[in-house]
């Protein structure tokens, strides 16, 4: 016996697809530089209490390449990763990194009080504070004794 409690592991059919589509797409060469690419950059999205914190990996990107909105509850992400100057076309032997415009919206979690959103860029990575709205802040509420 191995130890294994069954009744932690519980079928989900969408896991196991996940898991053969991606067997799928391995066996398949002609798709594997289609499931490398990532044209917009990774971000990590967390909550800290009274706001949200989002980074974005823009490796070799500057603030002025960058255009960033929001709208509601969507912030969108735009930006313009530049091709190594003085290199043609015809003189790479391997290009691996995705060049040219991209634009990503990332639905929020709640309401964002727009007007207090700040951005920074430093060492190639972005980091935005999206304050949440005072709506969407948790609120303490008293109980009275009746009578």
């Amino acid at each position: 016996m191995s130890g294994m409690n069954w009744q932690d592991r519980r079928w989900d059919p969408f896991r196991d697809l996940q898991r053969e589509m991606g067997r799928i797409f391995e066996t398949l060469e002609p798709f594997q530089p289609w499931r490398l690419v990532r044209q917009f950059p990774a971000i990590n999205l967390y909550d800290v209490g009274d706001h949200y914190v989002l980074s974005a990996q823009l490796p070799g990107m500057t603030a002025e390449d960058l255009d960033l909105s929001i709208t509601g509850e969507t912030l969108t992400m735009k930006g313009d990763r530049k091709r190594a100057e003085g290199v043609p076309d015809e003189s790479f032997r391997r290009q691996e990194r995705q060049f040219g415009r991209w634009m990503r919206s990332i639905a929020l979690p709640d309401r964002i009080d727009g007007s207090q959103v700040t951005a920074s860029f430093a060492h190639g990575i972005l980091t935005i504070k999206l304050p949440k709205a005072e709506s969407a802040k948790p609120r303490h509420i008293s109980v009275t004794v009746a009578g």
